[in-house]
């Protein structure tokens, strides 16, 4: 499993949107689902649209975490906590 940067998840996400079969749309299809993992994104749930791209953030293990109907990819979460332990990047940014 690589790391993502902020930026390659971000990229990764407009182009899984752009090539995936069916658009990421709910619940995620086993086409949408296959594009999904061969990019190196792990799926949380097919029927919410959960999908975690793997980082380390501050030296924690890490997820950027996008949910199928945001705009964009503005949460994270350690590893350890799940969607329950969602943060805002901009937060972290700060």
């Amino acid at each position: 499993m690589e790391d993502y940067t902020l930026a390659d998840a971000r990229s990764t996400l407009i182009a899984l949107q752009d090539l995936a079969p069916d658009g990421l749309r709910l619940p995620l299809s086993e086409d949408d689902l296959a594009a999904v993992q061969a990019a190196g994104v792990e799926v949380k749930s097919h029927v919410q649209g959960l999908l975690d791209f793997p980082t380390e953030i501050d030296g924690v293990p890490a997820y950027w975490c996008w949910q199928v109907g945001e705009g964009d990819i503005a949460w994270w979460h350690p590893r350890d906590t799940g969607f329950a332990g969602r943060r805002p990047i901009e937060a972290w940014r700060r």
